[in-house]
């Protein structure tokens, strides 16, 4: 069975462009292959290529579409033969079978229709069809009678696969109506495939009926084909007070329908006591009540957006822009003397801590200039759809700034690492880039702030590179940006710890692959709480991937029918 589900799920996912309409009679194909040539295939795949043909949605033709799908189905093989006689035995149908079988193929594809044409949106008609397939899943592996026909037992994990491939067809943009028509035919076909037990017909059009005609009977835009101006009121006062839409009290009401059937069908086919754990539904529709408004703040939360060219992921605004884009940027507001701006680099691991850390956050809201200091916010970049040219760390962007000051004569000022590191680090520097200015120096772990702010202030300098790592730096930063009067002052890190010589960086290969963060936990094992939450981050980034993915697709709007 589980090849059927996934031959029809697979199916449907990998016929596209011409072969795309043909892929509806895939359940027919595989039902073939899995009971063996029967003559209901051929019924079942006459009927799904007879729904396939697009007709007028007014009128005659969509009946007498349906009733050609439903005659021939049942004139090769699948139809009502008898049904159960509450005083003992069975009724044989005889003359009536056919006509029997056809009212019920076109009441279930009627019922189905008019869900669709009230609830038009994708995401809930999909939700519609797929618990009515697991209504009947749950049927063939409860019910005997089901399990002795092959095309019963097997008919409703091939539904199933096509329920997916139908969410995949959705998500692509394409046309939907005749996924939802093969679904409810084969549904129907279920239904009388064996034979035709009350309590199985029960848990296929409850579901519907319970949902479907009442909508029908209290909304006469519906009734009279959209004659009657009135708009429906089709909620209880006491859930649309309580923020229910049409779709979500649809949805309790189709979880709490199918459970009442399918309760029915264990009650004749196990015992009463096995029919009493329907009652199990009841803590299922309480949690769906507390729990809806929190899953749909997590659906509809921005992960990933774009605004104003910046790529914001988890609420941190990266610039789009490469290594030498962001110097030219950085130069520019270096001369815009009028106040001061601030550059942080954000790696995956402080990006971690700006969601727990509220300050942080708040903080790389307000840098002039956020770049991806990691392959990891690449990556993430480009997995959740806003993809960012590439990585700016802290140290390119520092060893680019430091030449272009040694060029034009930019005063620099290196404030962080231990004792002694930030000095050594200084006169390689000096030695690296003849020109270069560094007018102070100070180590990161001070007492006397106040001195070290007027050490700064009388230096005067225009690059003020502050590495005492994350959020330490970006926290001095914010708190003195204003008072220090500095053009540009920039987050780096541990960048001094390589300036000075004490640490190496990955060689390039490493860099290009990707692996700078494992080169650095194997020279310095210490780093392995960092280590240890980029598989929280790679965590963090699917999840969003998964609620970009469904709130997409639940706002995927209805066609018009």
């Amino acid at each position: 069975m589980l090849s059927v589900l996934f031959s029809s799920a697979a199916g449907g996912f990998l016929l596209r462009g011409q072969f795309r309409r043909i892929r509806f009679l895939l359940p027919a194909f595989v039902l073939f292959v899995a009971v063996g040539g029967r003559i209901e295939l051929l019924g079942l795949a006459v009927g799904l290529l007879i729904l396939l043909f697009e007709v007028p949605k007014k009128g005659v033709a969509p009946w007498l579409q349906r009733i050609a799908a439903a005659l021939a189905a049942a004139l090769l093989g699948f139809r009502i033969q008898f049904v159960t006689n509450p005083a003992g035995g069975y009724v044989q149908l005889n003359s009536v079978s056919i006509p029997l079988t056809v009212l019920w193929v076109l009441i279930i594809l009627r019922s189905r229709e008019e869900l669709r044409r009230t609830f038009p949106r994708p995401a809930l008609q999909i939700m519609i069809d797929l618990l009515l397939v697991l209504n009947a899943v749950l049927l063939a592996l409860i019910s005997p009678q089901t399990q002795a026909s092959p095309i019963a037992f097997y008919l409703p994990f091939t539904l199933l696969g096509i329920v997916l491939a139908t969410a995949i067809a959705a998500y692509r943009g394409e046309s939907l109506p005749p996924l939802h028509r093969t679904v409810a035919f084969g549904l129907a076909l279920y239904g009388v495939s064996g034979v035709m037990k009350g309590p199985i017909s029960l848990s296929l059009l409850a579901p519907l009926a319970l949902i479907s005609f009442p909508i029908m009977t209290t909304s006469q835009a519906l009734l009279v084909q959209g004659l009657a101006r009135v708009r429906p009121k089709l909620l209880p006062r006491w859930f649309s007070e309580r923020g229910y839409t049409q779709g979500s009290f649809s949805f309790l009401l189709l979880l709490l329908s199918s459970a009442l059937a399918l309760g029915v069908v264990l009650a004749v086919h196990c015992s009463p006591t096995h029919g009493m754990l329907v009652a199990g539904i009841v803590p299922v529709l309480i949690v769906v009540h507390l729990s809806r408004r929190k899953v749909s703040t997590w659906l509809t939360r921005r992960w990933a957006e774009r605004i104003d060219g910046r790529s914001f992921l988890f609420d941190v605004g990266f610039h789009n822009l490469t290594l030498h884009e962001a110097v030219a940027r950085a130069e520019r507001m270096l001369l815009a003397r009028e106040r001061s701006h601030m550059i942080v680099t954000v790696n995956s691991v402080s990006l971690l801590k700006s969601r727990k850390d509220k300050t942080l956050l708040e903080i790389y809201r307000r840098a002039d200039l956020v770049t991806a200091d990691g392959v990891g916010i690449v990556w993430a970049s480009r997995f959740l759809g806003l993809p960012l040219k590439g990585r700016v760390t802290g140290i390119d962007l520092a060893q680019s700034l430091l030449k272009r000051a040694s060029m034009n004569g930019y005063r620099v000022f290196l404030l962080g690492g231990r004792k002694g590191v930030a000095e050594r680090a200084a006169r390689r520097l000096e030695k690296r880039f003849s020109g270069l200015d560094i007018v102070g120096t100070h180590h990161g772990y001070f007492d006397d702030e106040a001195g070290l702010l007027a050490a700064v202030k009388e230096a005067h300098p225009q690059i003020l590179l502050v590495g005492m790592g994350v959020p330490k730096q970006e926290q001095w930063m914010v708190k003195h940006v204003k008072e220090l009067s500095v053009p540009l002052m920039i987050g780096v890190g541990g960048v001094f710890d390589l300036f000075a010589g004490d640490r190496r960086r990955a060689p390039l290969r490493w860099q290009q692959l990707g692996f700078e963060w494992l080169y650095r936990l194997l020279h310095e094992p210490r780093r392995i709480k960092e280590a240890l939450a980029i598989p929280h981050f790679i965590g963090r980034v699917l999840a969003a991937r998964t609620a970009v993915n469904l709130s997409t697709f639940i706002d995927l709007p209805g066609v018009e029918i």
